[in-house]
């Protein structure tokens, strides 16, 4: 079970084995890009744990404050009430419980992305290519919290 740091490495580790894999296969992309997946990797490690305090819940509530205040100041209301909600979830939810569960960091990206890219189509690669590497950076978390026959289980 490693703390945060354990995840980090974990979540970069998946994403050179990616980065690698789809150099291999003949995928084109820019540093900026590959910075970019990097970034979304390690969110993706970070995310399981916003269930309890730790430095990926830190972090994730920084990040909802900026978005709430940019929400509200570009008068975004019903967005703004929904992210309020979603704030909630982590802490309503126990440790190890629905963040920790496959089929949920598979699918909670998968509908925000294809939501997001209903708004945004003209960066629909770019929204498709994150969320895959931050489900990738999610997936290294419960592989090494729970094992790899656990993480399919649970």
């Amino acid at each position: 079970m490693p703390g945060y740091k354990g995840h980090l490495v974990g979540g970069a580790v998946t994403f050179g084995v990616a980065l690698y894999a789809m150099q291999s296969a003949g995928v084109v992309f820019t540093h900026v890009q590959a910075a970019q997946w990097f970034i979304s990797a390690l969110a993706g490690c970070l995310f399981p744990d916003v269930d309890v305090k730790s430095k990926g819940q830190n972090i994730l509530y920084k990040l909802l404050l900026v978005l709430l205040i940019v929400l509200l100041a570009y008068g975004y209301h019903r967005p703004f009430m929904v992210v309020s909600i979603a704030a909630m979830v982590p802490m309503i939810v126990r440790h190890r419980g629905l963040f920790h569960r496959l089929w949920f960091v598979i699918g909670f990206p998968a509908v925000l992305s294809i939501l997001l890219v209903s708004y945004y189509p003209a960066y629909e690669s770019t929204i498709y290519y994150n969320a895959l590497f931050f489900v990738l950076g999610a997936i290294s978390h419960l592989w090494l919290d729970l094992g790899i026959k656990k993480m399919f289980i649970a």
